[in-house]
């Protein structure tokens, strides 16, 4: 039977592990171990794991047990699974084991993978909805939006003064109740003034979306990998 991951032959393609702060998201501020996967089916305009995007890119290939060591090996009970697109890895497993274990989950997924219908115990998802300054807008999973609950994450990256209208049309008519997730917008860096989010936010009233910056881009180099 074929797989339904990208990426399953055994192993983790792994382009780094590493502890850091959780630079962004609800998070923001806590120390965490990461695990950065290979790989990923989009190609953003502004991604900034640019040497992460392809399996060319691993660093190791892990088993699931080799992987279990590393995270074990560091003191912290957050774990954030990045990439590229980590959910295009069999994870599943990986987390059931990990949530068995009291770990705190981030699983960082771009929008256009299929989020599980049934997650382990201690999983959350950051999700991101790539606006039209991304170039990827046309490959974003709607369905993913009815599977998102309070304890999750819905992320706008935005470039544009159109991307923050695409967010408003988002959080205004997507999600209606008051069951929601957190939004937050940030920044692409370098292309938009975190100060013209702010005035957006507080012109149009979005009295639940939280602006943001990565915090580890301010702290080190923007272009520095491993933290």
């Amino acid at each position: 039977m074929k797989s339904k991951y990208a990426y399953d032959d055994g192993l983790f393609h792994v382009t780094e592990i590493f502890d850091s702060i959780d630079g962004e998201g609800k998070r923001t501020g806590y120390m965490a171990v990461f695990l950065r996967l290979a790989g990923c089916n989009l190609r953003c305009s502004y991604c900034d794991t640019a040497y992460s995007l392809t399996l060319e890119d691993t660093a190791e290939a892990l088993t699931e047990e080799e992987v279990l060591s590393r995270i074990r090996a560091y003191p912290w009970k957050r774990v954030t699974m990045t990439g590229g697109e980590p959910m295009l890895h069999p994870l599943h497993h990986l987390c059931e084991v990990l949530g068995e274990e009291g770990y705190d989950i981030n699983i960082e997924t771009n929008g256009a993978v299929p989020l599980w219908r049934e997650r382990p115990e201690g999983v959350f998802y950051t999700m991101d909805f790539k606006c039209s300054g991304s170039g990827m807008k046309s490959y974003m999973n709607l369905d993913n939006f009815k599977l998102l609950t309070g304890k999750d994450v819905l992320k706008f990256v935005v470039s544009s003064e159109e991307d923050l209208h695409e967010m408003k049309e988002i959080v205004n008519h997507q999600f209606p109740s008051a069951h929601h997730p957190e939004f937050f917008v940030s920044p692409v860096w370098g292309r938009i003034e975190p100060a013209e989010l702010v005035e957006y936010v507080r012109k149009n009233r979005l009295q639940d979306v939280r602006v943001q910056v990565q915090l580890h881009k301010i702290i080190w180099d923007p272009d520095r990998r491993g933290v």
